[in-house]
């Protein structure tokens, strides 16, 4: 079970979130079927971030993909790098 992960490649759709914006609270998918969870999302510069799950979560896969939504809205993704 992981806590977050650490992803690269950040992308956004859209508009990046304001500079000096620390956290975005978002669902967070891990897999295509994945449910999603609700995450804080800190990015970190140079197209890299960390997620904090609400609840640990079981399938974070180096190499996969994890994207964000605020309801049925993309706001972005990353590919995972690894665990918290």
């Amino acid at each position: 079970m992981a806590p977050g992960l650490r992803g690269e490649r950040l992308h956004w759709i859209g508009p990046a979130p304001p500079a000096g914006i620390a956290e975005i609270e978002a669902t967070v998918k891990i897999r295509s079927r994945h449910p999603g969870v609700a995450s804080r999302i800190r990015p970190l510069g140079e197209g890299r971030v960390e997620i904090d799950f609400a609840e640990a979560q079981r399938g974070v896969t180096p190499g996969q993909a994890a994207v964000f939504y605020q309801g049925t809205r993309v706001l972005g993704g990353c590919w995972i790098e690894g665990r918290l």
